[in-house]
């Protein structure tokens, strides 16, 4: 029934099965009897992907699985309903059909409307920019949903996202702005703290002061504007009626901005993240648009150098490090297994026009010859797979990655540096240097 178990990257397992019917066999075991620390179990044609909160814990699951059985019983009323179902064996009348049904808490089955509330934050059109970004709401995601075809999505920078909670008192799932590009204009309607992080911005407050003019023995009430910059990466009080400006970036794609408390927004599938290619979540911001707060506002104020998130260095090319796997053998031959990885390795790649949320496209003068005809049945995706499409130019997934590609991965770019990779700018030199995962250690793939 088992065919293989692999790791892939980091915390990740791809099972995969002798023939597609045993799929469902499979998906119903781990739906009764998950893994200590699984998080979600995704399937594919022939394999099921399995995300966890630990590698110690996606170690044990490896020492596990590889000893799963699978079993099908001939009836449940044979056996009786009581009977046990160790060893992966599952009664008849949920195999087949596409796999057990999942279910969905009533709660999130539609997005929960935020509670009328007095707004705190107003979007305002931007005319110092011509071209402003795209602004989106997002948490840290949706788990346990690939099983129904739903990503996690989140912000394509997480660890900034974070940063610009913990600065500020809020808790790292509360719901921040997401500004592609820069280009993002705000006022504030009450006392609060602020901080902006990920790409190095342009931070201007704007205030309107009340100036008072004599003319003919008759003050007349008059007003000038006053301007004065925010630090990045640090918090920072913004008064009622003051304007914050964001410009376009200086270095970096993704900016994050956080108020204290919390945005309050739409609830969809326990999370008020914005996928735009599942179109799930809060719609993507528009000028009017005003938020309230989610929770209270905290008068705590973090340390600037909280969790702190890299950003490309303009002019040097970028080292993604990655785990090689789980489909290196597609891309050698016996006498060379690593050829792929090792032309990965072995050249620039450049980041092309048309990288996204979901994916980072690179191109590279000397593509990766595929050397297994077969086709792959389509697999499940993980945040930070390698794909090589049959260009032979490989692709990174980011947040909004598709949940299936027949695409084989070559390997995974670690947690550790997918922040960064989301940060890189069309026209940005990359190169992949493979690694231990558990070391983080450069290995060689020669």
């Amino acid at each position: 029934m088992i065919h293989s178990v692999r790791e892939v990257g980091q915390r990740a397992l791809l099972i995969e099965v002798t023939a597609e019917g045993d799929l469902s066999l499979l998906m119903a075991h781990l739906a009764g009897q998950p893994f200590s620390g699984q998080l979600d179990a995704i399937p594919g044609v022939r394999t099921v992907l399995l995300d966890f909160r630990r590698r110690r814990d996606a170690q044990t699951a490896l020492k596990q699985a590889k000893r799963l059985k699978l079993r099908r019983r001939r009836s449940a009323a044979s056996s009786g309903s009581t009977a046990k179902e160790a060893d992966g064996e599952v009664p008849e009348e949920t195999v087949g059909g596409g796999g057990p049904a999942v279910e969905i808490p009533q709660s999130y089955a539609e997005g929960l409307q935020p509670q009328e509330r007095e707004a705190v934050v107003e979007v305002l059109p931007n005319a110092t920019c011509e071209s402003p970004g795209q602004v989106l709401v997002q948490d840290l995601g949706r788990y346990g949903f690939g099983g129904l075809g739903v990503g996690r999505a989140g912000p394509a920078d997480f660890s900034a996202a974070r940063q610009a909670n913990r600065l500020i008192g809020n808790d790292d799932s509360a719901a921040v702005l997401e500004i592609c590009g820069g280009g993002l204009s705000v006022r504030l309607c009450q006392t609060s703290i602020l901080a902006v992080t990920g790409a190095e911005v342009p931070l201007e407050i704007l205030t309107q002061e009340p100036v008072p003019i004599s003319r003919g023995g008759t003050e007349v009430a008059q007003t000038t504007q006053r301007s004065r910059t925010a630090p990045g990466r640090a918090p920072f009080w913004v008064f009622p009626g003051e304007v914050l400006h964001l410009g376009p970036p200086r270095r970096g794609v993704f900016s994050y901005l956080g108020i204290s408390g919390g945005l309050e927004a739409p609830v969809v599938l326990g999370s008020s993240a914005t996928d735009t290619v599942a179109g799930i979540g809060p719609a993507p911001v528009q000028v009017g648009d005003r938020f309230g707060l989610a929770g209270a506002a905290s008068r705590f104020v973090g340390i600037a150098s909280v969790a702190p998130t890299p950003l490309p260095l303009p002019g040097e090319a970028t080292v993604l490090r990655y785990v090689p796997g789980p489909r290196v053998e597609y891309f050698g031959t016996r006498r060379a297994g690593a050829a792929g990885l090792s032309r990965l390795e072995g050249q620039p790649w450049e980041v092309m026009t048309g990288s996204n949320r979901s994916s980072l496209l690179l191109d590279g003068d000397d593509p990766i010859t595929r050397t297994q005809p077969e086709a792959l049945p389509a697999e499940p995706l993980l945040r930070g797979a390698i794909s090589i499409a049959a260009s032979g130019q490989p692709s990174v997934a980011l947040a909004e990655h598709p949940v299936t590609s027949a695409d084989p991965v070559l390997g995974v770019v670690v947690r550790e540096d997918l922040s960064l990779a989301a940060q890189l700018s069309p026209g940005a030199e990359v190169r992949f240097q493979a690694v231990d995962p558990e070391t983080l250690g450069a290995v060689s793939t020669r």
